[in-house]
């Protein structure tokens, strides 16, 4: 009787403790389970210290609170920062798996993947692969082993997006303005651009980051190469960034049909451990892939794209391409390394360029404060949301590895030094891709595919 009442007080502790429990789905990316934490005020001081965002606050009774109930539509950037160093899980993203799972099981469906390049070069750290490197070859193997039918790189839409960036600023520099060119892959640093400074997003670059890019192309250009509509086509980013789920399910990521460019996003962590549940672990996996065509090839401009400076980097030595100049004369190492801030300038057709690279979103408003008081006039701006760049998204797990972010930065610059091609234009797959396809950049068919417009979704800031 004695081992019955205990049994019932446990059932009862376990119902009390459902009852009590507090989950706030008020932001897309992610969920808040209030039953988890621990008060350890990790996510506040992540959240206000590194990103300078303040979304999170310490209550009176010393938990931990958000400062608006509807947090989705004011503060977060989505940036996935604060899911990283919860200990408990009491903050994580909203997993797919289960959306991806009826996909793959559907015979209708032609499930593709897309591989970006921080992510190739971060999820062999799940399996105790040295940091940095590329995994592709087996993470190729792996997903088609579950059932997906072909893996792009999305390394190949970076180049894309280089292109048709630095064309746009090569536009700008002939017409005088205006200035400066905003970089757009990263969805983090548009939500804040749309949020907290949206008397900027004129500057920014109209063109979709290379996941919308290559999710456009999948259900356009590789589309017509097969006998499947683009209704049965599901198009699947493996991102580094929780932030990512969000750019998919914006209002205007749709064709003139109403398909969306991208139908899931997953992160490094989902797939770490759907590979995991399905047995499989890369660093003992002996099947090796490689990418699918037509959008098959990068570069290692495309790779570089996924660290602090990268994009900048890679953009000049399109530009320098363009005006028929040494993409590698020109001395881009100051935008290289870990500074908040970076700034140089460049020799560029006759013409100086003064560059700037923004490494974290805390450090936006001394760029922005720069430029309305007047004080250097940019001609290219670079931000990056995550600390590192992509390399340092919300979707890779921490790492308790010391310098981990700037190993995995290593590792990249040390791909592009031994690439074969290295310079954007020169992908011969991009170079199809206009040949046959978009005829030229910043062209009539690449605004319908791969550019968009800004909303202003100005908030208040609180503190």
């Amino acid at each position: 009787m004695e081992n019955r009442m205990m049994s019932n007080d446990k059932i009862n502790d376990q119902f009390s403790s459902i009852e009590n429990r507090t989950i706030d789905k008020s932001f897309y990316t992610f969920s808040r389970d209030s039953s988890k934490c621990i008060s350890c005020y990790k996510c506040v001081k992540v959240c206000s210290d590194m990103q300078g965002i303040s979304v999170f606050q310490i209550q009176e009774d010393g938990t931990v609170g958000i400062k608006e109930e509807n947090m989705a539509a004011t503060l977060c950037i989505s940036c996935g920062q604060c899911i990283k160093v919860c200990p408990t899980g009491a903050l994580k993203e909203k997993s797919n798996i289960s959306l991806l799972k009826e996909q793959l099981n559907n015979p209708d469906k032609h499930v593709i993947a897309q591989l970006s390049p921080s992510f190739k070069h971060t999820i062999g750290e799940e399996f105790g692969i040295s940091s940095g490197t590329d995994a592709s070859p087996k993470i190729i193997a792996a997903l088609k082993e579950i059932g997906f039918s072909k893996v792009f790189s999305t390394g190949f839409a970076s180049d894309v997006n280089i292109v048709e960036t630095s064309a746009d600023l090569k536009k700008r520099l002939d017409e005088n303005g205006p200035f400066p060119v905003f970089t757009s892959t990263c969805t983090g640093w548009i939500n804040y651009a749309e949020k907290f400074c949206p008397e900027f997003l004129g500057l920014l670059s109209p063109c979709k980051s290379p996941q919308q890019i290559l999710g456009s192309l999948s259900k356009s250009y590789y589309e017509e190469s097969i006998d499947i509509s683009r209704e049965n086509i599901f198009s699947v980013a493996l991102m580094p960034c929780i932030a990512k789920k969000d750019e998919a399910n914006r209002f205007d990521m749709k064709d003139e049909y109403g398909n969306k460019d991208v139908d899931l996003v997953l992160t490094v962590k989902e797939v770490a451990s759907l590979l995991k549940k399905r047995g499989i672990d890369l660093k003992n996996y002996d099947k090796t892939g490689t990418f699918d065509k037509p959008m098959k090839s990068d570069t290692g401009s495309s790779r570089i794209k996924a660290v602090s400076g990268g994009l900048a980097e890679a953009m000049l030595r399109n530009m320098a391409h363009m005006m028929g100049e040494d993409p590698f004369s020109i001395d881009l190492k100051k935008l290289r390394g870990l500074d908040g801030i970076k700034i140089t300038s460049v020799e560029l057709g006759g013409k100086k360029l003064n560059i700037a690279v923004v490494n974290g979103i805390k450090n936006v408003p001394v760029i922005l404060d720069m430029i309305k008081d007047g004080i250097t006039e940019f001609h290219l701006v670079e931000v990056m949301a995550c600390p590192g760049g992509c390399v340092g998204g919300g979707g890779i797990p921490l790492s308790e590895e010391p310098d981990i972010i700037k190993k995995r930065t290593d590792k990249i610059y040390s791909y592009d030094l031994s690439s074969e091609v290295r310079c954007s234009w020169e992908n011969p797959d991009v170079k199809t891709l206009y040949s046959e396809y978009l005829k030229e950049p910043l062209g009539e068919e690449s605004q319908r595919l791969f550019h968009f417009h800004y909303k202003n979704r100005r908030t208040r800031r609180i503190f």
